[in-house]
């Protein structure tokens, strides 16, 4: 199993509340048409399982309903449904444009298989998950607000799902708008290593716009999780990350830990 994670900032406009960007969903969508035909030349799936991040379809209701840390007013709850109705049009959105490519894209709510605990994802029915990559689907998850048992309800973000998935793939390939893992002058750090990972952590750029799941920090924190090889591609070059996922050679930041 591969797990392609596609960030929000990728297919949204994160300065722009529910601004998709439609013709970078499709480019994506036509680079996994072009893994899974070249993996199926071989006779062989490719395995894979989609998880995208919310982007300008729900960082900004999180913050505006200031649902980070936790659900519990009445406007809060209210802020709770809008932010899940809103992730739900960006995730529709993006797997139509999927199956316009040939992909054959299902969506699954995470509400109805997740449920966190302060934060923390406590339960995750993965059968569906499992059934649907055997089938030869691809299946198709994303950040969203979910039950929280501590804290009424709380964001599960895409990265999370990410390294929780990732710990039973063979490879984890995770495309934004960068060239991969950004150090605090800008250059690409090529790999990360046990050898490095605290250095490369403590010398990471930051988000340009303000992220409820931490940034690219928080994404390496999770990565490291998974403890699986994982490759950071730049998403506007659709062509890496069909390189990636078929397990060729293509400008990235390589993580081991």
């Amino acid at each position: 199993m591969l797990i392609l994670k596609v960030g929000g900032s990728a297919i949204t406009d994160k300065k722009r509340f529910e601004k998709a960007d439609k013709k970078a969903m499709g480019n994506i969508a036509i680079a996994i048409a072009s893994s899974l035909a070249e993996k199926m030349k071989d006779g062989k799936a490719l395995g894979l399982v989609l998880v995208h991040g919310a982007g300008s379809f729900g960082h900004h209701n999180v913050l505006k309903y200031k649902i980070n840390d936790g659900v519990k007013t009445r406007a809060q709850w209210v802020g709770y449904r809008k932010t899940r109705e809103s992730c739900r049009r960006l995730s529709v959105m993006f797997v139509k444009s999927l199956r316009g490519k040939g992909v054959p894209a299902v969506r699954i709510d995470l509400a109805g298989v997740v449920e966190q605990k302060n934060k923390r994802i406590a339960r995750f029915d993965t059968k569906l998950v499992a059934s649907l990559v055997k089938e030869g689907k691809v299946p198709v998850l994303h950040g969203d607000m979910v039950l929280d048992s501590t804290l009424g309800a709380s964001v599960c973000s895409g990265d999370q799902i990410t390294s929780y998935l990732g710990k039973k793939a063979q490879r984890i390939v995770m495309a934004s708008r960068v060239e991969g893992v950004l150090d605090s002058k800008g250059n690409v750090i090529a790999k990360i290593t046990k050898a490095n990972k605290k250095w490369a952590l403590s010398h990471v750029k930051g988000a340009d716009t303000k992220d409820v799941t931490g940034g690219m920090r928080g994404k390496l924190l999770e990565i490291f999780k998974s403890k699986k090889p994982t490759y950071v591609v730049n998403a506007t070059k659709p062509d890496r990350i069909t390189a990636v996922l078929l397990g060729k050679k293509a400008v990235c930041t390589e993580i081991r830990v």
